[in-house]
């Protein structure tokens, strides 16, 4: 079973995310996005990192030092914020995420989250997420 790590602060955010992820087949590895849990990622080689750009931790700077390690450049990156919090999705997409999305979007459709996130790592295009 392929691992996904989802880096979140925010338990109550957690929860659903894991169970999202694990019916779309991931084994999950939950982090607080603290500096040593970037080792983490490293280790656990995962299959996709799931990034809370509006946490306590600067998501941003989490995903661009892990996107700069050798063996995880290639990883699929989402990040996601509020849909109100454009300026985080931005910063997701310019530290190297490879799609970002609404709170709303994750949270709801995580099989259609990761369904463009294919679309777009195969140079597909790909439709933006509808605010709420």
């Amino acid at each position: 079973m392929p691992t996904a790590v989802l880096v979140e602060d925010n338990l109550m955010f957690a929860l659903p995310l894991q169970a999202a992820l694990k019916s779309c087949g991931y084994e999950v590895l939950t982090l607080a996005g603290r500096p040593s849990d970037r080792d983490r990622v490293v280790e656990a080689l995962p299959s996709l990192l799931v990034v809370n750009l509006a946490g306590r931790f600067s998501g941003a700077e989490f995903i661009r030092t892990l996107r700069s390690r050798p063996e995880l450049s290639e990883l699929p990156i989402v990040g996601y914020a509020g849909h109100v919090e454009r300026d985080r999705l931005q910063q997701g997409l310019a530290a190297g995420a490879d799609l970002v999305a609404p709170n709303s979007a994750v949270h709801r459709a995580m099989s259609e989250v990761l369904a463009k996130l294919e679309k777009r790592r195969a140079g597909l295009p790909t439709e933006e997420f509808p605010e709420d």
